[in-house]
């Protein structure tokens, strides 16, 4: 169990914001897809900032995200459905916010995703206060707003990794990604939801690669259940990029992944993810699909 799944109530979270579920929210799953939970997040964190720090303050600061990660603890459908399987009448979600832990120059949410009163994901994310020179202190008014946001959550962990994560060489799958122009936020940077896609796209790429490339693309159950993204730099627009991917760990039923984003052979981002490879659920035999990761193995370089 994860820090990220230790709040299960709503009333846990000292704001819940109502969010419906659109169609262009669902992956090739027909479920919500784990890069429209992490832009969830993201309305959900500006929503509560616009309302806490005032759309003057909020218009001076410049807050960048450090680090998002998302956890899908149940299916979430365009209609809601409880853990009976009764449909939820409001037809949304809600979103449970709270802040876990206020640094000097940095400050963490934790989230739950409600489907009526049942959890059926949480996360956590990092921003921090930045000016030209870089990380700043918080302001005082923002600290003390923050402070009517907590909530009892433990902090976000760091991502372990090892001297090998931030080099190209040690990850065996390549990806090779253009940014685009409709990427772009209005720091003029790839925004935090399509930087989370692209890391979901170099694992349905591995996919592909492991299954032969079918026709419509990678099978469902092949979804991280678990995404964390660490975002070490900003990525530019015009540019092209090398997503990296690799396999950590192996057990009888999970793999778990390690991305690096890679501008030339320095690392600008990194993630990790947790998927199932055994897939008794799905339609045909997909093989051991174990041994067929193996050789994508993270490098000892």
């Amino acid at each position: 169990m994860t820090s990220t799944h230790l709040l299960l109530r709503s009333s846990s979270y000292p704001v819940l914001i109502e969010h419906p579920a659109r169609y262009n929210d669902l992956d090739p799953s027909r479920r919500i897809g784990r890069d429209a939970i992490v832009r969830w997040f993201e309305d959900a964190r500006i929503a509560v900032e616009r309302d806490v720090f005032g759309a003057g303050l909020t218009a001076r600061m410049r807050l960048l995200l450090a680090s998002v990660r998302v956890d899908v603890l149940a299916p979430l459908q365009v209609i809601p459905r409880s853990a009976t399987g009764a449909r939820i009448d409001t037809g949304q979600y809600r979103i449970g916010i709270g802040v876990s832990h206020i640094g000097d120059s940095s400050f963490a949410y934790t989230y739950g995703v409600f489907a009526g009163d049942e959890c059926v994901a949480t996360g956590e994310s990092v921003s921090v206060h930045a000016t030209v020179g870089g990380p700043a202190p918080l302001p005082d008014a923002v600290r003390a707003a923050l402070e009517t946001l907590r909530t009892d959550a433990p902090a976000p962990t760091r991502l372990e990794r090892g001297p090998s994560r931030l080099i190209r060489e040690a990850y065996p799958f390549r990806l090779d990604v253009r940014t685009r122009f409709g990427d772009l936020d209005p720091n003029r940077h790839v925004n935090n939801v399509a930087l989370a896609g692209w890391y979901l796209d170099g694992l349905a790429e591995l996919h592909l690669d492991v299954l032969g490339y079918p026709v419509g693309g990678p099978l469902d159950g092949l979804s991280p259940s678990s995404l964390r993204v660490d975002y070490l730099d900003e990525v530019r627009y015009p540019g092209i990029y090398q997503l990296r991917v690799g396999v950590l760990d192996l057990d009888e039923t999970e793999v778990r992944y390690a991305c690096g984003l890679f501008d030339g052979p320095r690392c600008i981002g990194l993630a990790e993810a947790v998927g199932a490879h055994r897939l008794e659920d799905e339609a045909g035999d997909p093989g051991d699909l174990a041994a067929r990761l193996e050789p994508f193995r993270m490098r000892n370089v």
